[in-house]
């Protein structure tokens, strides 16, 4: 007689991001991209304008143009921080979320 195992194999690790708490791709996206519109947050800052194009575009969206500010306006800054503070425990990337975290406690 074979015994099973106690309790079955667990698939956590194969889950989608979204079914296990992290943030999802569109949320990511349209968070990085008022960042990037956002220059009083972002600032000048030529190292955290590149890593955030280059996650926008990993994740499959188009950075917004520089000097394209047609959103900037929309969202205030304390909005887009708050957003930012409340992604920051759900962001997998451990890279990405270093660089936001130094945004957040600018």
């Amino acid at each position: 007689m074979t015994r099973e195992p106690s309790s079955p194999v667990c698939y956590a690790a194969e889950a989608d991001d979204l079914y296990m708490g992290y943030a999802g791709r569109d949320e990511i996206l349209v968070l990085l991209t008022d960042l990037l519109r956002r220059e009083d947050v972002v600032g000048r800052d030529e190292a955290v304008r590149a890593v955030l194009t280059a996650e926008i575009r990993r994740l499959g969206g188009t950075p917004p143009e520089p000097g394209d500010l047609r959103a900037a306006g929309a969202v205030p800054a304390a909005d887009v921080l708050r957003r930012l503070a409340d992604l920051l425990p759900r962001l997998r990337d451990d890279g990405l979320h270093a660089v936001l975290r130094r945004l957040v406690d600018r």
